[in-house]
């Protein structure tokens, strides 16, 4: 066996692994095939034989992948991810490949996962292997041993390509942008409902790859003004930054921060491609009302790698959100610099603005570092910093004195359903001032940016924030979301997982979660919190209910929803209904990327053509009634029984205990006079479910009374 920088050679078979993502460690000859000769008749015989006998097979290879962060001091033992070439000594042969060295993945070969390939030249499309692949454990059980069939093709020069899923790497992505931006330049403006497109380097990662942020929106209220370079951001000087949008909130989406979780890019794709549709009205919506800040590949270098779920220092970035590194963590820091940025409205994040002014002898004398900015944003950014300041201060001594104040308006601003754009959420909650406060010191002062996450949510400049992920046990496409101690923010946060079952024939709704412990609980695999996650720390940075996570099985589902025609299609354009969930493929995640688009659109009734009218729900009111129901039913249950069986589902009973949200609130620190106030509202709140649920139960009897 040779083993070289580019190939390995073993038994008459080279296996490559000098490209984009691939990480084959090293690969070992098990079976030698006999030396008797074959004529051609015996071996087109052997294509009827079963493909489970040993005899059916002319060679047999164990390889082993690489672990992330192969051979070097952050070597870890993430070992899922798998991608390879090989071109074999002669057509026509039968080879069995034991990846011997993988994590326990038991559950998701057993629910039928299989491999991918594709053959240069020749099948040029990833598509699953035919047979279905076998697994066992070694007699230490600790490695994971995955073994399939396949077949050389009769193009002795072909290479074949095999890897866990459907791959998509960072020069995938690289020349689809290309692609992309090849056809954006092609087109002319004609209307300010045209597709305004602006691609940049954010910032480079560790190895120095890109990672782009893509602007999309239209031209109505754009500016003449450019957004500011951020501190250590954009590196790629003749890059201009986009133009800013008034009136207009953003929706942040963003992929690929785990390099082997690839369905993330489909879903990526899929709504990329859906916004850049000139023709369809919902994507014109989406454009005319909202700006879309896209990062489609996070962790650009765990990519390259061949990685799995590390970057290459061994680091899970998603869990360095609260406090990322500019020097450990470059993509991550500047994900929360734009997504803070765009919360406070085009504002530059207060420790940019201390960032950039130098203190010489004890005196105050400013030094601007971004020759970009000019005296006159200088002076608007720190006018409106100071006056921020003060606003917000004195907004804090009012909530400590007048609690109840702020809790009317909250709910006052929450029950209306025709809110534009995603206005009127709630105020944060004031237990995470001491959390998100940040200090910043200098030689002989210490300032402090007060405020971080403290501002009113209608004022926030985000709408909306999606990290893409990919699943290996859980089946389905679902979304993990925030826990709220508030019935109406906890209904608020479900709306859009509910829609994308309206939307999307795959989406699993009731494997949603939404409980306090999927916001904290620990990872055995690396030992972190989920409160450093994308979706939990943009919660408490901005108090945005609209943060997700989007989850997709890279298999299949358990599950497939009956989709509602649109109202544009008539009712007689219902979908067929599928009983059998299909296989997951590009195509599937692509579309549940599409079904965001109107998703977003039916929050806030802004969809010119939606399925909601011809649902079971009729209408947006409909939906929020049917999860209003659903959680009095999850209230009033007993404690013991939970509403699902799963544990993972939506109405978990730890989510809705009623005693929980009694004891969080009595805890918390608004003082003893303040406590029993809310006390004193639960328990109000908690006979009008009472008498809801009676009332309910009366008009359903009433009415099988005169079916009857």
């Amino acid at each position: 066996m040779a083993n070289t920088a580019e190939s390995i050679t073993c038994g008459g078979f080279v296996f490559y692994n000098n490209f984009d993502s691939a990480n084959l460690a090293r690969v070992e000859l098990v079976k030698v095939p006999e030396t008797s000769e074959k004529d051609g008749n015996e071996a087109e015989s052997k294509s009827c034989k079963s493909s489970t006998s040993e005899e059916t097979t002319d060679y047999e290879f164990n390889l082993w992948t690489k672990h992330d962060c192969h051979e070097t001091q952050f070597q870890n033992n993430n070992r899922t991810w798998f991608y390879f070439g090989v071109k074999a000594s002669a057509p026509g042969l039968y080879v069995k490949f034991n990846i011997v060295n993988l994590n326990k993945q038991v559950k998701m070969f057993s629910q039928g996962m299989c491999p991918v390939f594709k053959i240069v030249p020749g099948h040029l499309h990833w598509e699953r292997i035919r047979e279905r692949p076998t697994f066992s454990l070694d007699q230490k059980g600790n490695d994971f041993i995955l073994s399939f069939l396949y077949s050389t093709p009769e193009n002795s020069k072909a290479i074949t390509y095999i890897a866990f899923t459907y791959p998509f790497s960072y020069t995938d992505l690289q020349n689809y942008l290309r692609r992309v931006d090849a056809r954006i330049a092609k087109r002319t403006i004609t209307c300010a409902d045209d597709v305004y497109y602006h691609k940049e380097c954010a910032i480079k990662s560790l190895e120095g790859r890109r990672m782009d942020i893509i602007t999309i929106s239209s031209f109505h209220n754009i500016s003449t003004e450019r957004e500011e370079r951020l501190n250590n951001m954009f590196p790629e000087k003749n890059e201009e930054r986009p133009f800013k949008f008034w009136n207009k909130k953003i929706i942040f989406i963003s992929a690929r921060v785990h390099p082997g979780e690839t369905p993330s890019s489909f879903v990526f794709n899929g709504f990329l491609n859906f916004l850049l549709n000139r023709e369809d009205q919902i994507a014109i919506n989406l454009r005319r009302i909202y700006v879309f800040k896209l990062i489609p590949m996070l962790n650009p270098d765990g990519v390259a790698r061949g990685h799995y779920r590390m970057d290459t220092r061994g680091v899970n970035l998603n869990r360095v959100y609260l406090n990322p590194s500019v020097k450990d963590h470059p993509t991550i820091y500047a994900a929360r610099n734009l997504i803070r940025y765009y919360h406070y409205t085009y504002e530059l994040p207060k420790e940019d603005e201390v960032s950039s002014v130098s203190f010489e002898n004890g005196e105050d004398t400013l030094a601007i570092i971004d020759s970009s900015c000019t005296i006159a944003n200088i002076v608007r950014d720190t006018t409106t910093r100071l006056l921020q300041h003060v606003t917000l201060m004195t907004l804090d001594e009012k909530h400590k004195d007048q609690p109840e104040i702020f809790q009317e308006c909250t709910l006052l601003k929450t029950n209306l359903d025709d809110m534009p754009q995603g206005g009127g959420e709630d105020l944060c909650n004031s237990t995470e001032e001491s959390d998100n406060s940040v200090e910043l010191k200098s030689d002989k002062n210490t300032y402090t940016a007060v405020g971080i996450g403290q501002l009113p949510k209608e004022d926030s400049g985000l709408y909306l924030y999606i990290d893409l992920h990919g699943h290996a046990s859980k089946k389905g496409v679902f979304m993990y979301g925030n826990y709220f101690d508030n019935p109406e923010d906890t209904i608020t946060c479900m709306l859009l997982p509910k829609l994308m079952s309206i939307n999307n024939p795959n989406f699993h709704f009731t494997s949603c979660n939404f409980t306090e412990r999927n916001m904290y609980i620990i990872d055995k695999r690396d030992g972190m919190s989920r409160e450093g996650s994308g979706r939990v720390a943009v919660y408490k940075l901005t108090g945005l209910i609209h943060s997700y996570t989007l989850e997709c099985n890279y298999n299949s589902g358990r599950l497939v929803n009956t989709i509602p025609a649109r109202i544009r299609d008539g009712i007689n354009k219902t979908i067929s209904p599928m009983f059998v969930p299909p296989k997951y493929t590009p195509a599937v995640f692509e579309a549940v990327g599409a079904a965001l688009g109107p998703s977003i659109l039916d929050l806030t009734c802004n969809n010119p053509n939606s399925r909601l009218p011809n649902s079971q729900y009729r209408s947006l009111r409909g939906v929020k009634s049917y999860l209003k129901l659903a959680y009095v039913n999850n209230l009033s249950a007993p404690f013991s029984k939970s509403l699902h069986k799963d544990g993972n589902d939506i109405i978990s009973q730890d989510f809705y205990n009623l005693k929980g949200i009694k004891s969080q609130i009595s805890d918390s620190s608004v003082g003893p006079k303040n406590s029993m106030k809310s006390e004193t509202s639960l328990i109000k709140k908690s006979c009008i479910i009472r008498r809801s649920t009676s009332l309910y139960t009366a008009v359903k009897r009433i009415k099988s009374q005169k079916a009857s």
